[in-house]
């Protein structure tokens, strides 16, 4: 059988009548990526956070009222394997944290901190028995913030005390870049602070910050409601993403995209192709 060349070209023109086909990619600034879902129906994924060396994604999810007097719960998702498992023994569990560095992964609960074993998926006390965790964060040292009255702690010497500089601060998120640039957000917005100055700039007081996190390259990326924004090293903070639904956002061991919307937790892969017209290839 054979065709001839004028019938493919008329196939290719004839291209732009045929039906569209539902796209599957998301596009985060000039890049497209295909989204591939790991865990799907489940309530309101937050503090997404990946252990490297494991390649385990860890993260909070709301439970329905019904069932037990418990709102939140902990659990991983192995990126490799696909196993997963929630997380028994943590009231109230809301927070991840993690030493890539000494393979420690630190969680939290309405009742204190716990680590997490791995080897024996369990988790056993830590420290600050009784108290609310809000969020923790890990930067050569383990931070939290205690809730209800948002404050910022450090672990020093083996204890935790707060944190001078942010006594007169409420934090709901906090994060020290790999530059040791200080983060935080609250209420009113997203803010860098000036460790030498003792001063809070404010970034951004338009935005509910939602997450911070660092991908494995050093680039700082705050999802909010208004959509992803990143903060460039000289460009500032600019959205890179319009999606309004999104709730956390990690990295994987390639430094692939994870986000999280409303019931959905979806890995992004790189793509050469787009969803415009333009970008198809031939």
């Amino acid at each position: 059988m054979f065709i001839n060349i004028c019938t493919i070209l008329g196939l290719l023109t004839n291209v732009e009548g045929l039906p569209e086909v539902a796209c599957n990619r998301l596009k985060i600034g000039e890049s497209w990526y295909d989204r591939q879902p790991l865990w799907a129906n489940i309530g309101r994924p937050y503090n997404l956070n990946v252990h490297r060396s494991s390649n385990s994604l860890f993260f909070s999810y709301s439970l329905p009222e019904t069932y037990s007097d418990t709102d939140f719960q902990l659990a991983f998702f192995n990126i490799d394997s696909k196993d997963s498992q929630t997380i028994a023994g943590i009231r109230g569990g809301c927070s991840v944290a993690i030493d890539q560095l000494n393979d420690e992964i630190y969680l939290g609960g309405s009742d204190g901190i716990y680590k997490y074993n791995m080897l024996t998926k369990l988790a056993d006390f830590y420290k600050e028995k009784g108290k609310n965790v809000w969020s923790l964060f890990y930067k050569k040292n383990l931070f939290y913030i205690s809730y209800p009255d948002q404050k910022l702690h450090i672990e020093y010497d083996g204890k935790f005390a707060t944190v001078k500089e942010f006594e007169g601060f409420e934090i709901d998120h906090f994060h020290v870049s790999s530059m040791n640039t200080i983060y935080f957000a609250n209420k009113t917005g997203l803010y860098r602070y000036d460790n030498d100055k003792m001063l809070a700039k404010p970034v951004n007081e338009l935005v509910t910050v939602r997450q911070i996190v660092e991908d494995n390259e050093g680039d700082i990326y705050v999802v909010t409601n208004f959509g992803v924004f990143a903060d460039g090293k000289f460009e500032g903070l600019k959205k890179i993403l319009d999606m309004k639904n999104i709730y956390g956002l990690a990295f994987d061991r390639d430094n692939n995209f994870i986000y999280s919307d409303e019931k959905n937790i979806v890995k992004l892969v790189y793509s050469l192709v787009g969803c415009d017209k333009k970008s198809l290839h031939w």
